[in-house]
Protein backbone atom coordinates (compact mmCIF):
# COMPACT_ATOMS: atom_id res chain seq x y z
CA UNK A 1 0.00 0.00 0.00
CA UNK A 2 1.34 3.40 -0.95
CA UNK A 3 2.26 6.12 1.51
CA UNK A 4 -0.56 8.33 0.22
CA UNK A 5 -3.13 5.60 0.75
CA UNK A 6 -1.87 4.97 4.30
CA UNK A 7 -2.06 8.69 5.02
CA UNK A 8 -5.66 8.87 3.81
CA UNK A 9 -6.58 5.77 5.84
CA UNK A 10 -5.00 7.17 8.97
CA UNK A 11 -6.80 10.50 8.53
CA UNK A 12 -10.13 8.73 8.06
CA UNK A 13 -9.58 6.61 11.18
CA UNK A 14 -8.86 9.76 13.18
CA UNK A 15 -12.03 11.40 11.90
CA UNK A 16 -14.13 8.35 12.72
CA UNK A 17 -12.58 8.10 16.17
CA UNK A 18 -13.33 11.79 16.93
CA UNK A 19 -16.87 11.36 15.65
CA UNK A 20 -17.35 8.22 17.80
CA UNK A 21 -15.89 9.87 20.92
CA UNK A 22 -18.32 12.80 20.60
CA UNK A 23 -21.35 10.61 19.88
CA UNK A 24 -23.62 10.49 22.97
CA UNK A 25 -26.42 8.52 21.38
CA UNK A 26 -27.35 5.50 23.53
CA UNK A 27 -25.66 6.80 26.69
CA UNK A 28 -28.98 6.91 28.55
CA UNK A 29 -29.74 3.33 27.53
CA UNK A 30 -26.34 2.16 28.78
CA UNK A 31 -26.76 3.99 32.08
CA UNK A 32 -30.25 2.58 32.46
CA UNK A 33 -28.98 -0.95 31.85
CA UNK A 34 -26.34 -0.45 34.55
CA UNK A 35 -28.74 1.03 37.12
CA UNK A 36 -31.73 -1.30 36.67
CA UNK A 37 -30.16 -4.37 38.39
CA UNK A 38 -29.11 -2.24 41.38
CA UNK A 39 -32.53 -0.59 41.66
CA UNK A 40 -34.23 -3.97 41.31
CA UNK A 41 -32.22 -5.45 44.18
CA UNK A 42 -32.91 -2.38 46.34
CA UNK A 43 -36.65 -2.56 45.63
CA UNK A 44 -36.92 -6.28 46.36
CA UNK A 45 -34.78 -5.81 49.46
CA UNK A 46 -37.12 -3.08 50.73
CA UNK A 47 -40.13 -5.34 50.22
CA UNK A 48 -38.37 -8.24 51.98
CA UNK A 49 -37.34 -6.04 54.90
CA UNK A 50 -40.80 -4.57 55.40
CA UNK A 51 -42.35 -8.03 55.33
CA UNK A 52 -39.94 -9.60 57.81
CA UNK A 53 -40.43 -6.65 60.19
CA UNK A 54 -44.20 -7.12 59.97
CA UNK A 55 -43.98 -10.86 60.64
CA UNK A 56 -41.56 -10.29 63.54
CA UNK A 57 -43.98 -7.82 65.16
CA UNK A 58 -46.79 -10.33 64.82
CA UNK A 59 -44.69 -13.01 66.46
CA UNK A 60 -44.27 -10.65 69.42
CA UNK A 61 -48.02 -9.99 69.48
CA UNK A 62 -48.77 -13.73 69.44
CA UNK A 63 -46.45 -14.34 72.41
CA UNK A 64 -47.89 -11.40 74.34
CA UNK A 65 -51.54 -12.32 73.67
CA UNK A 66 -51.23 -16.02 74.54
CA UNK A 67 -49.26 -15.37 77.73
CA UNK A 68 -51.76 -12.72 78.85
CA UNK A 69 -54.80 -14.92 78.18
CA UNK A 70 -53.38 -17.80 80.22
CA UNK A 71 -52.36 -15.40 83.01
CA UNK A 72 -56.00 -14.31 83.28
CA UNK A 73 -57.20 -17.87 83.99
CA UNK A 74 -58.25 -18.64 87.55
CA UNK A 75 -57.09 -21.73 89.48
CA UNK A 76 -57.47 -24.22 86.61
CA UNK A 77 -57.34 -24.21 82.82
CA UNK A 78 -58.37 -27.02 80.49
CA UNK A 79 -56.56 -28.22 77.39
CA UNK A 80 -59.58 -27.13 75.35
CA UNK A 81 -59.13 -23.59 76.64
CA UNK A 82 -55.40 -23.77 75.87
CA UNK A 83 -56.23 -24.90 72.33
CA UNK A 84 -58.61 -21.96 71.88
CA UNK A 85 -55.96 -19.55 73.18
CA UNK A 86 -53.34 -20.99 70.82
CA UNK A 87 -55.68 -20.74 67.83
CA UNK A 88 -56.62 -17.18 68.75
CA UNK A 89 -52.92 -16.34 68.87
CA UNK A 90 -52.30 -17.97 65.50
CA UNK A 91 -54.96 -15.77 63.87
CA UNK A 92 -52.74 -12.77 64.59
CA UNK A 93 -50.20 -14.09 62.09
CA UNK A 94 -52.65 -13.79 59.18
CA UNK A 95 -52.59 -13.24 56.28
CA UNK A 96 -49.18 -14.92 56.50
CA UNK A 97 -49.08 -18.72 56.65
CA UNK A 98 -49.60 -20.21 60.11
CA UNK A 99 -47.70 -23.40 59.22
CA UNK A 100 -44.24 -22.16 60.36
CA UNK A 101 -45.65 -21.01 63.73
CA UNK A 102 -44.85 -22.76 67.03
CA UNK A 103 -46.14 -21.62 70.43
CA UNK A 104 -44.92 -23.08 73.72
CA UNK A 105 -46.80 -22.12 76.90
CA UNK A 106 -45.57 -23.07 80.33
CA UNK A 107 -46.25 -22.28 83.96
CA UNK A 108 -43.22 -21.84 86.22
CA UNK A 109 -43.27 -21.53 90.02
CA UNK A 110 -40.45 -20.47 92.32
CA UNK A 111 -39.44 -22.14 95.57
CA UNK A 112 -41.07 -20.93 98.82
CA UNK A 113 -37.59 -20.32 100.23
CA UNK A 114 -35.44 -19.37 97.23
CA UNK A 115 -36.56 -17.14 94.33
CA UNK A 116 -33.63 -18.35 92.23
CA UNK A 117 -34.92 -21.93 92.28
CA UNK A 118 -37.92 -22.57 90.04
CA UNK A 119 -39.76 -25.46 88.40
CA UNK A 120 -42.31 -25.70 85.63
CA UNK A 121 -45.55 -27.45 86.51
CA UNK A 122 -46.92 -27.88 82.97
CA UNK A 123 -46.13 -27.09 79.36
CA UNK A 124 -48.16 -27.06 76.13
CA UNK A 125 -46.82 -26.91 72.58
CA UNK A 126 -48.88 -25.81 69.60
CA UNK A 127 -47.78 -26.45 66.01
CA UNK A 128 -49.33 -24.22 63.36
CA UNK A 129 -48.99 -26.93 60.72
CA UNK A 130 -51.99 -29.13 61.47
CA UNK A 131 -52.98 -27.15 64.55
CA UNK A 132 -51.78 -29.91 66.88
CA UNK A 133 -51.51 -29.37 70.65
CA UNK A 134 -49.38 -31.41 73.04
CA UNK A 135 -49.58 -30.84 76.81
CA UNK A 136 -47.65 -32.43 79.66
CA UNK A 137 -47.52 -32.14 83.42
CA UNK A 138 -43.95 -31.67 84.55
CA UNK A 139 -42.01 -31.13 87.74
CA UNK A 140 -38.68 -30.10 86.26
CA UNK A 141 -36.23 -27.33 87.02
CA UNK A 142 -36.49 -24.18 84.92
CA UNK A 143 -34.10 -21.24 84.80
CA UNK A 144 -35.73 -17.80 85.03
CA UNK A 145 -34.12 -14.38 84.54
CA UNK A 146 -32.75 -13.00 87.80
CA UNK A 147 -35.21 -10.85 89.72
CA UNK A 148 -38.25 -11.88 87.66
CA UNK A 149 -40.09 -13.60 90.52
CA UNK A 150 -40.04 -13.56 94.31
CA UNK A 151 -40.31 -16.60 96.57
CA UNK A 152 -43.39 -18.79 96.11
CA UNK A 153 -44.28 -16.87 92.97
CA UNK A 154 -45.47 -17.97 89.51
CA UNK A 155 -45.12 -16.75 85.96
CA UNK A 156 -46.66 -17.76 82.64
CA UNK A 157 -44.17 -17.98 79.76
CA UNK A 158 -45.02 -17.91 76.08
CA UNK A 159 -42.21 -18.78 73.67
CA UNK A 160 -43.22 -18.15 70.06
CA UNK A 161 -41.12 -18.98 67.00
CA UNK A 162 -41.78 -18.53 63.29
CA UNK A 163 -39.65 -20.05 60.53
CA UNK A 164 -39.69 -17.15 58.09
CA UNK A 165 -38.78 -17.80 54.48
CA UNK A 166 -37.95 -14.75 52.30
CA UNK A 167 -39.81 -14.18 49.06
CA UNK A 168 -36.67 -14.10 46.91
CA UNK A 169 -33.51 -14.15 49.00
CA UNK A 170 -33.89 -17.63 50.51
CA UNK A 171 -31.12 -18.90 48.20
CA UNK A 172 -28.62 -16.38 49.59
CA UNK A 173 -29.71 -17.08 53.17
CA UNK A 174 -29.01 -20.79 52.61
CA UNK A 175 -25.50 -19.86 51.48
CA UNK A 176 -24.52 -18.16 54.73
CA UNK A 177 -27.11 -15.69 55.95
CA UNK A 178 -27.65 -17.33 59.32
CA UNK A 179 -30.55 -19.43 58.06
CA UNK A 180 -31.24 -23.14 57.95
CA UNK A 181 -30.54 -25.38 54.97
CA UNK A 182 -34.08 -24.72 53.72
CA UNK A 183 -33.49 -20.98 53.53
CA UNK A 184 -35.64 -20.09 56.54
CA UNK A 185 -34.74 -17.77 59.38
CA UNK A 186 -36.27 -18.26 62.84
CA UNK A 187 -38.03 -15.25 64.33
CA UNK A 188 -38.68 -15.69 68.05
CA UNK A 189 -40.11 -13.93 71.08
CA UNK A 190 -40.45 -14.85 74.76
CA UNK A 191 -43.00 -13.11 76.97
CA UNK A 192 -43.30 -13.46 80.76
CA UNK A 193 -46.68 -12.66 82.30
CA UNK A 194 -47.64 -12.73 86.00
CA UNK A 195 -50.94 -14.48 86.80
CA UNK A 196 -53.74 -12.09 87.79
CA UNK A 197 -54.47 -14.26 90.79
CA UNK A 198 -53.43 -17.78 91.69
CA UNK A 199 -51.46 -19.60 89.00
CA UNK A 200 -53.76 -21.71 86.84
CA UNK A 201 -53.01 -25.42 86.90
CA UNK A 202 -53.54 -27.40 83.71
CA UNK A 203 -56.30 -29.99 83.69
CA UNK A 204 -55.21 -33.32 82.26
CA UNK A 205 -57.32 -35.41 79.88
CA UNK A 206 -58.80 -37.30 82.86
CA UNK A 207 -59.93 -34.04 84.47
CA UNK A 208 -57.38 -33.95 87.28
CA UNK A 209 -55.09 -30.91 87.55
CA UNK A 210 -51.33 -31.14 87.23
CA UNK A 211 -49.62 -31.30 90.58
CA UNK A 212 -47.87 -28.26 91.98
CA UNK A 213 -44.06 -28.39 91.74
CA UNK A 214 -42.29 -29.90 94.72
CA UNK A 215 -39.11 -28.46 96.23
CA UNK A 216 -36.64 -30.12 98.59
Amino acid sequence: MSTVALSHLSARVRVLYRRWSRDIRGVAAVEFAMIVPIMGVMFIGAVELSQVITVDRRVTQVASATADLVARAETQISQTEITDIMKAGSYIVGPYSVNPLTIVLRNVTSSPTDANTAKQSWTCTYKGMGGSLTCNCTNTSYSLPSGLVSTNDSVVISQTTYDYKPLVFDYFMKKGGGASSTGTYTLSETIYSKPRGQAAMLLQANGSPCASPTFP
